[in-house]
């Protein structure tokens, strides 16, 4: 081991916090029987010579001694070392794409030829891993077969070594390992697509003995991944299976794989002050009392592995969400926020059951589960009894100030934003004095105007009781909420705000006006201010003045100017207001069809989201069907964001948008969402603009017969 360390000349290198002189040392530590020390040795190899990815001399240099440890027989820690040098090989990483720190191109061209020899280097020794696939290490030999795939260059050479120790491999973390290995090697390599998904798809059939936990539901998302082709009928029926069986097992156990590879590095307990520990530590807790927490993960790689397949999807998630699993339910709660604002489904049940998860005693889960419910109020209506039932309960403790971040908050808030009266005397109390919603207006706005006698007050005086200037963001959404009611009383505070001087009305300024435009003809008090600024205001306040005036019964006459200067503004915005408004008025702004036509002829001006409000304005302004149906079909190709506003157009049409009709019912049919762009994560989408779309196009279809 380490045959020649002591001939390179490591103080002529560098790392990430100077010379390399102490990298022999860190190379001998992974070596050491020290369990504690050979993990500070590996996060001093992460940390300064392969710090945060990045590839220096020295790391170039470690990567033979490396090796030469991977092959030491006995000794543990192997299968970590595997994993730094699959990250120091980069997996086909391309130097133009990454940040470099110099414009030198010298510099460049160094640093690029470093990261090339640290992938040549690595993958020119990455042969001698095929003989470690059946190590007595288990942890190493879960490492090796994922490592085989990016690192070897004879990709079925690889694929029949993995086919080989499938069959003899016991070790569950093992042969989740290999079948990942599998289906990776299947998507890297799609000549070998279908071969590895027939080897998968045997795995599905050859059962989960008590070595093997989860084999199945690993053959599945490798499946779902290379060769969806392969997947059974009944895959969520079979995930749905090996996910209770993965329970009950741990359950008896009392422990999930004890002594397998999982659970290397963790059995020993040991804790060291560095990075790696502490992410191990963060891990655990994560975990918590989740009974099988690589099935967990697995069902997530699952779900997103089936895709399209929303029938599979929502059955797998309905199972996860009734599981007395903690985990699962947590993972399913995360899962359902990106399903169902993505896709299309069944979603009721699914709804329900998030729901059911307020009745819980955690009060993690029931924040976890109310926030997801807030961005679903579109289509949350099967959950509002159990929200309804949690809000009545009320806190356990008098309302804070940071009240949102609680479990009654959440609940709170997810019930307002379905509109849902029954919110109305929680807010009340809330808002006296605690944190204000961005949301708050549009969640009143949906209650409608009994919410108003009730929530007015409140409102109002918090208003009256703000420094105008000092909290600017608390100051809109409370004016934006009070608007929002309708009430003859939040005029005078918007009127206050909006004859402020100096910096205040720089801050103020818009958001007064938009409240002004929300309350509408009872803020006729203020025409003398709007008509000023929307002739003399400053050039990006004159828009929002114009909505402000028109809405309270300012006349066009008065509004036209402004449009006309909006419709040339150099920033996009500004022009997009402007079109927004055009279309609220209608007819009425007839008269600047003349320059919506000459937008219309200047696509590369108004292209993209921006072409869904030129195309709805030159409806509602012209209404010439043959002249705007070209106009709105462009648009609905332009942007996915065109499709609701433009449905609602070819509905208010009715059968003289049958051109349409292809395309809404193409629209329709699709199981995504129309907004969603692929997305993992904790990506949302806003699913009320899809069901607004939906809504939109099944009318059409309904006016054109069908």
């Amino acid at each position: 081991m380490f045959t020649g360390i002591d001939d390179v000349d490591w103080a002529s290198m560098g790392h990430a916090y100077g010379d390399a002189s102490d990298v022999p040392g860190l190379l001998r530590g992974l070596a050491s029987p020290d369990p504690a020390e050979r993990e500070i040795a590996l996060d001093g190899m992460y940390g300064a010579v392969h710090h945060q990815g990045d590839v220096y001399d020295s790391t170039v240099a470690c990567v033979p001694f490396l090796f030469q440890l991977v092959a030491t027989a006995g000794l543990p820690g192997r299968g970590e070392i595997v994993e730094l040098l699959r990250s120091i090989d980069g997996d086909g990483r391309d130097p133009e794409e990454m940040d470099f720190w110099s414009d030198d191109e010298e510099e460049y061209a160094a640093w690029a030829a470093t990261l090339a020899r640290a992938e040549s280097d690595t993958r020119a020794r990455s042969g001698m891993l095929l003989g470690l696939l059946g190590d007595p290490d288990a942890g190493l030999r879960c490492a090796v077969p994922g490592a085989l795939v990016q690192l070897y260059g004879d990709p079925g050479a690889v694929l029949a070594a993995l086919h080989e120790r499938l069959a003899a491999e016991w070790d569950g973390g093992a042969l989740r390992a290999l079948a990942a290995a599998v289906g990776e090697l299947g998507i890297r390599n799609p000549e070998f697509a279908e071969r590895s998904g027939t080897a998968l798809a045997a795995l599905l059939t050859r059962g989960d003995g008590p070595g093997d936990p989860g084999l199945r539901l690993s053959a599945l998302v490798q499946l779902a991944r290379c060769a969806p082709g392969l997947l059974p009928e009944r895959s969520a029926e079979l995930a749905v299976e090996v996910m209770r069986e993965a329970r009950e097992a741990a359950e008896e156990a009392d422990e999930a794989e004890a002594g397998s590879a999982d659970a290397a590095g963790a059995a020993s307990g040991r804790e060291t002050p560095t990075m790696i520990s502490y992410l191990r530590r963060l891990r655990a807790s994560q975990r918590g009392s989740v009974k099988a927490p690589w099935a967990t993960e697995l069902l997530g790689e699952l779900h997103r592995a089936l895709g399209d397949r929303v029938g599979d999807r929502f059955a797998l998630l309905e199972d996860q969400l009734r599981s007395p699993d903690w985990g699962q339910r947590r993972e399913a709660i995360d899962m359902s926020g990106l399903l169902l604002t993505g896709w299309r489904g069944p979603y009721e049940e699914s709804v329900r059951l998030l729901g059911e998860q307020l009745r819980e005693a955690d009060h993690r889960i029931v924040r976890w589960a109310a926030s997801e419910l807030e961005r679903l109020y579109a289509i949350g209506g099967p959950a509002a009894g159990a929200l309804a039932e949690r809000v009545a309960a009320g806190p356990e403790f008098p309302p804070q100030a940071r009240w949102h971040e609680t479990s009654y908050g959440a609940a709170l808030g997810a019930l307002a934003a379905q509109g849902d009266a029954r919110s109305v005397p929680g807010l009340v109390q809330v808002l006296r004095f605690g944190h204000v919603p961005e949301d708050l207006g549009d969640w009143i706005e949906r209650m409608g105007p009994e919410a108003a006698p009730a929530l007015v007050p409140v409102l109002v005086g918090r208003l009256a009781r703000i420094t105008p200037g000092r909290r600017p963001g608390r100051t809109e959404h409370l004016l934006k909420a009070a608007a929002a009611t309708g009430s003859a009383e939040a005029v005078e505070p918007a009127l206050r705000l909006l004859r402020a001087s100096g910096d205040v009305a720089r801050q103020a300024r818009v958001p007064a006006l938009r409240a002004l435009a929300r309350l509408g003809a009872t803020a006729r008090e203020a025409l003398p201010e709007l008509r000023a600024l929307a002739v003399d205001g400053e050039p990006h306040h004159r828009v929002d003045a114009a909505a402000a005036l028109w809405a309270v019964g300012g006349g066009a006459d008065a509004v036209l100017p402004a449009l006309s200067s909006g419709l040339a503004a150099e920033h996009w915005p500004q022009r997009y207001d402007a079109l927004r408004l055009i279309a609220r008025m209608g007819t009425g702004a007839a008269t600047l069809l003349p320059v919506l036509r000459r937008l219309v002829a200047s696509p590369e001006e108004s292209g993209g989201w921006v072409e869904g409000a030129l195309a709805v304005a030159l409806w509602q302004a012209g209404r010439d069907t043959e002249e705007c149906l070209p106009v709105l079909l462009r648009a609905w190709s332009a942007h996915p964001d065109n499709r609701p506003d433009v449905a609602g157009v070819w509905a208010g049409m009715g059968p003289a948008a049958g051109s349409a009709v292809p395309l809404v019912r193409q629209e329709l049919a699709a199981t995504r969402r129309h907004n969603n762009t692929g997305g993992t994560g904790r990506v949302r989408y806003r699913c009320a603009d899809d069901e607004r779309l939906l809504r939109h196009g099944r009318a059409l279809l309904e006016a054109c017969g069908g």
